[in-house]
């Protein structure tokens, strides 16, 4: 979430998953109301961006290359997603839930009728109350090409569907009015390991 009124360059390069060559050419053709140069103590000027329009700039890119490992977390936050959830099997470890996750990806991808169309991102966290693991995960595909009862279908070939005393699937629709909140909560850094399949 953005906290600034105007960012400048350096910031920017941290929100975002871009190169500075990137940043150079997406700013040329900005809305002179939305950039303004203040003078630094060095005497040189420092360009600042309106923090309205930086989403339109450089929210949008193209799918990671596997040597941009480390720009993962600032794409899946700028990532627009279709779904978002959690799945909390009764007892697995990060290498079993793996496997559920890649296994996971592999029915969701027998769905589409398009090849490339579906992207899975999910982080896998040490659950609180045992020495077990869960896993948030976010879910983009083509516009209608997954429905929610889909997934869950899916979902629960690698984990226990929920019951009256226990929920152990959490699946919904990505809302984007909540602008960035469900992927920053999904790609904390703390995870214990995250992986984006697409």
């Amino acid at each position: 979430m953005l906290t600034n009124e105007w960012y400048t360059k350096i910031e920017i390069l941290k929100l975002y998953p871009i190169s500075s060559s990137t940043y150079k050419q997406r700013i040329k053709n900005i809305d002179p109301t939305k950039t303004k140069f203040i003078t630094s103590k060095s005497g040189s000027p420092t360009r600042y961006i309106h923090h309205s329009v930086l989403d339109e700039l450089f929210r949008k890119r193209r799918r990671l290359s596997k040597k941009e490992h480390n720009q993962t977390i600032k794409w899946v936050r700028n990532h627009y997603w279709s779904y978002f959830g959690d799945v909390v099997p009764g007892s697995s470890n990060v290498d079993d839930l793996k496997n559920k996750m890649r296994h996971l990806f592999g029915e969701l991808k027998n769905l589409q009728m398009e090849k490339n169309q579906l992207t899975l991102f999910y982080a896998i966290e040490k659950n609180t109350e045992d020495k077990y693991y869960h896993t948030h995960f976010l879910i983009d595909c083509a516009e209608d090409m997954l429905v929610a009862e889909d997934i869950v279908d899916k979902l629960e070939l690698i984990c226990d569907p929920n019951s009256y005393k226990e929920g152990r699937i959490y699946l919904k629709e990505y809302d984007l009015t909540y602008e960035k909140g469900g992927a920053i909560y999904n790609s904390k850094e703390k995870r214990y390991f995250y992986e984006v399949l697409g």
